[in-house]
């Protein structure tokens, strides 16, 4: 999650492992990812689930995932406005042929409804009153919320073609570089962490003991392994992880390709915050793990979260 802001009252990509085995904002769209949704974002019988984005990659993802989901549960619309991420990275995302005008003067007189906090699954945003329009938000941030519609998230979710064949790329050099047979992505966040706001309200920060106990767990399964870093800090991992044999920092490229490339690997190792919930998720993993120690108790961000993590952390996932 991000920093928190003021709330208003009121699996997975198609990309699978196929590399294991070998802008400004734009209101323009509704989704037609799914059969259910693009079919009837133009029946005025039908009422509307809208979401106005906030935040970075990580951030949209959730709500385009949970919105979509919400409206194939409740038989409603969903309305995204205001993506300045996703329209570049998804390959379906808004229909051209459809005029959304009217749809977002709905949106605009629609109701609000929002969570209490931001990662803790809400079962009043699954009844809402079926007679009017809402806006949802403002982070959505529990896998409940899309869950029971993986085939419609798996279309939805599908990165462009041109984000996929760059992570291709990236994949396939690391293998004919370190030939290794089998590759650990490490999503290390710390960079705005750091700041001391951010460490009063709880953010945890990637420790090297935890860097540290991942890479024992996997060496102890693969002892081959290749750990492949990604990172908002790219001189810390160079400065912490150059002397280990076995592990690549990755260069940075764009937030997309970076996400997709780790989420390529079989096996993963999750740090904290949406852009790394989602280096875990997108495609199927074997084996994700993420910091068991991640709450910080008295403080907001450990408010935030069931103490162990319910609703958040995927079921399967493995805390270390």
């Amino acid at each position: 999650m991000s920093a928190p802001r003021s709330q208003k009252v009121t699996k997975v990509s198609e990309q699978t492992l196929e590399s294991e085995k070998n802008s400004s904002s734009n209101r323009n769209v509704v989704s037609s990812t799914s059969s259910s949704s693009s079919s009837n974002t133009t029946d005025k019988s039908k009422k509307l689930l809208c979401v106005r984005f906030t935040g970075r990659l990580g951030n949209e993802l959730f709500q385009y995932a949970s919105t979509l989901g919400l409206a194939l549960t409740l038989h409603r619309t969903p309305v995204f406005i205001g993506s300045v991420h996703l329209p570049s990275v998804l390959k379906h995302f808004g229909d051209p042929s459809i005029d959304y005008t009217q749809l977002h003067a709905r949106c605009d007189k629609a109701a609000s409804v929002g969570e209490k906090t931001c990662c803790k699954w809400e079962e009043s945003l699954t009844k809402l009153d079926p007679s009017k329009d809402f806006t949802v938000g403002l982070y959505l941030q529990s896998y409940r919320y899309f869950d029971d519609h993986q085939a419609e998230l798996r279309q939805a979710l599908t990165f462009s073609d041109a984000v996929r064949n760059e992570s291709s790329r990236i994949v396939n050099e690391l293998r004919r570089k370190y030939n290794s047979s089998t590759l650990v992505a490490m999503h290390l966040r710390r960079g705005d962490l750091i700041a001391e706001h951010n460490q009063k309200l709880g953010y945890p920060l990637v420790s090297e003991a935890y860097v540290n106990r991942s890479m024992a767990y996997f060496k102890a399964l693969y002892p081959d392994a290749l750990f492949v870093v990604g990172s908002d800090s790219p001189e810390w991992c160079q400065q912490k992880l150059s002397s280990v044999s076995h592990v690549h920092c990755l260069a940075p490229r764009s937030a997309a390709v970076d996400m997709l490339t780790l989420s390529s690997m079989a096996h993963r190792v999750v740090s904290f915050g949406t852009y790394s919930w989602w280096v875990g998720y997108l495609t199927r993993a074997r084996t994700v793990v993420y910091m068991k120690d991640f709450l910080v108790n008295g403080t907001y961000i450990g408010s935030c979260f069931h103490p162990d993590g319910r609703d958040y952390f995927y079921p399967g996932w493995i805390p270390l």
